[in-house]
């Protein structure tokens, strides 16, 4: 749904045949649905892992599901769909629960059904690698990227009779997902969360968790105009932790208690292998005040990591997962499933939100996300310190690096236009966000009419703010905020009347910005106008 702002408060938007928006005032009435997917990835030639280990780890997983009557996915890579052992163990899973698709990573015998050489960078013997060139689709042309995708379905129909409605991999590029979809009928997609260069790909941007339909231009970016979408979902994988899923927690708070890892549910990793945390996450995506439309949820593992370590999470993950169906707070779907309700429920991206009041570490910080398809922006509190941790743009005019260009190095990074980012824009103590004045203890969320959520801050002396999110911008009631930047950002940050002129990557872009704002060497120091300050992040972006 798209809103106009009117009078500076939040108005439902309805859509008109126009694709355009009228103003209407009545409340929410969907409850938020919370769903888990249970994903797990198969492999049958990753070279870092004894072989005995994979039809083992796939086994346990199928028992697993079986045994808690799970719905599930088991996706392929292509190697794993013509492997006769692994096959066999897929097919003990019960019909009537899994749904089969394909995970899309590169390895020789894709290739070579493709027709296409195969160069592996660590080592002429691997037959799988997991740098970008040559192990992800952004690493072909586009016709060599047809011919991949055309070999893998082509497999998987002759196999099953029908092609893969769900695909998934770490990295998926727009080009690929729109193909998939008009040529084959997708219905979803699944690639990593957030993340900065853990593996060979760094993203950063777009939708925090959730579903979104992704621009053309940008898999990583929410379709402002639907007209320019790929009309299928992508999920984020592995339920990233909302409070310490954002950078290097490592390096950012010192007592964060696990030196490797990432923090998600993903089993195999602290934070998805203790139960106290396991149990938080589901606090926090099932019960937590606030959320909005779908609060998704996601576990499962790839098989290469070995039961002995997937042993260490998951069981007790799907234990807990079917219980939390029996008790009526969590749907448990296919990824399938969850893809075709969305496209029902959903036609447009909608908001989606992400609340975590509470901190499993017990160092009292607190995050909310809220999503849509104009931004994405993380208040957080660490402490007294209330900020705006994170301020994104989504835009259909921000091309991701390799839509139409080959990657010919080993890593690639995707982004979308940034407002505030504390990760990009941190040079020394605070710099990089967007700070409220005072000392604040606590925040109340509450949703409110059209999708919106209003944000309750109050201090240790009792004042309070109030941060209201629709789906066009954020009001901001009761503070001043000051925002500061790394110099090389704040240098190209112009201001222009009522609005702000961003650059990045040689990309301009604009955010609206009403209040009474004054230049400091750093940034910019933002007071209330007429009582509030809005910034308005749905204006139309420049062009490189």
């Amino acid at each position: 749904m798209r809103m106009f702002l009117m009078a500076g408060v939040a108005c439902l938007a309805t859509l008109v045949s126009n694709g355009a928006c009228v103003a209407a005032e009545r409340p929410s009435t969907k409850a938020p649905r919370a769903v888990m997917n249970v994903v797990n990835f198969v492999r049958a030639l990753d070279p870092r892992q004894p072989r005995a280990w994979y039809a083992e780890a796939l086994r346990e997983e199928v028992a697993l599901n079986r045994k808690y009557k799970l719905k599930n996915t088991i996706l392929f890579q292509y190697d794993a769909l013509i492997d006769p052992e692994l096959r066999a163990e897929a097919a003990k899973s019960d019909p009537a629960l899994t749904e089969f698709g394909l995970w899309f990573e590169m390895s020789r015998p894709l290739n070579e059904a493709a027709g296409l050489p195969w160069r592996p960078k660590h080592a002429p013997s691997w037959d799988w690698d997991w740098f970008i060139n040559p192990g992800f689709l952004m690493a072909y042309t586009h016709a060599e990227r047809k011919a991949l995708i055309d070999a893998a379905f082509a497999r998987f129909k002759a196999d099953f009779g029908y092609y893969p409605k769900s695909v998934g991999s770490w990295l998926l590029d727009a080009w690929s997902m729109d193909y998939m979809v008009k040529t084959y009928g997708v219905d979803g997609f699944c690639i990593c969360r957030e993340q900065d260069n853990t593996d060979a790909y760094g993203l950063r941007g777009g939708y925090s968790n959730g579903a979104y339909y992704p621009s053309r231009r940008n898999m990583l970016s929410a379709a402002v105009d639907m007209s320019n979408a790929v009309q299928a979902p992508v999920f984020k994988m592995l339920t990233p932790d909302p409070i310490y899923n954002y950078a290097n927690p490592k390096k950012r708070f010192p007592d964060y208690p696990f030196k490797s890892g990432c923090p998600t549910l993903e089993p195999v990793w602290a934070g998805g292998n203790v139960k106290s945390i396991v149990d938080w996450y589901f606090r926090v995506y099932t019960s937590a005040p606030g959320l909005l439309n779908l609060s998704y949820m996601q576990t499962g593992q790839e098989n290469s990591f070995g039961w002995a370590k997937i042993k260490q999470g998951l069981p007790y993950q799907c234990e807990r997962i079917a219980a939390a169906r029996d008790a009526g707070t969590l749907a448990v779907e296919t990824m399938g499933e969850t893809a075709r309700r969305f496209k029902a429920d959903h036609p447009q991206n909608c908001p989606q939100t992400q609340v975590a009041l509470e901190d499993w570490s017990g160092a009292d910080r607190n995050s909310i996300w809220y999503n849509s398809c104009f931004y994405r922006a993380n208040l957080f509190r660490d402490g007294n310190w209330l900020y705006f941790r994170d301020i994104h743009k989504m835009s259909d005019a921000f091309e991701e690096p390799f839509l139409d260009k080959v990657c010919t190095g080993w890593q690639a990074n995707y982004f979308t236009p940034p407002v505030v980012d504390e990760f990009l824009f941190r040079t020394n103590g605070v710099s990089g966000v967007m700070s409220f004045d005072g000392d604040f203890k606590r925040l109340d969320p509450a949703v409110g009419a059209g999708d919106t959520l209003a944000v309750v801050a109050t201090r240790a002396d009792g004042s309070t703010a109030k941060v209201v999110f629709d789906e066009r911008g954020i009001r901001v009631e009761g503070a001043t905020l000051t925002a500061d930047y790394a110099p090389a950002f704040r240098q190209t940050t112009n201001l222009h009347g009522d609005q702000l002129s961003f650059a990045f990557q040689g990309f301009r872009y604009e955010m609206g910005c009403r209040a009474d704002v004054a230049p400091t060497p750093s940034g910019f120091t933002f007071r209330p106008r007429a009582g509030n300050i809005y910034f308005d992040l749905s204006l139309p972006d420049s062009h490189r």
